[in-house]
């Protein structure tokens, strides 16, 4: 049972230590793309997920946004940085 708990504490720590913040222009919420500050090639739907919180408008198109960069090869979409 700690071997178990102490694996599944590691597998947290990695992720937490390993996601980097991010931010980026969102581009268009319908198909939702955001192009990262860092790199050229804007990032697609598919790459993408957005916290529930984040309530994306249109009128936020354009606008800097921050994201968190996940191990799974994904982008977590937090919300528009005021």
């Amino acid at each position: 049972m700690h071997s178990v708990i102490a694996k599944l504490r590691g597998h947290a720590q990695d992720g937490i230590e390993n996601t980097q913040g991010e931010f980026g222009k969102l581009l268009s919420l319908s198909p939702l793309s955001v192009k990262l500050d860092e790199d050229p090639t804007p990032l697609e739907s598919y790459e993408l997920s957005v916290l529930r919180s984040a309530r994306l408008l249109q009128e936020d198109v354009g606008k800097k946004v921050a994201l968190l960069r996940c191990n799974n090869e994904q982008y977590l979409l937090l919300g528009v940085v005021e």
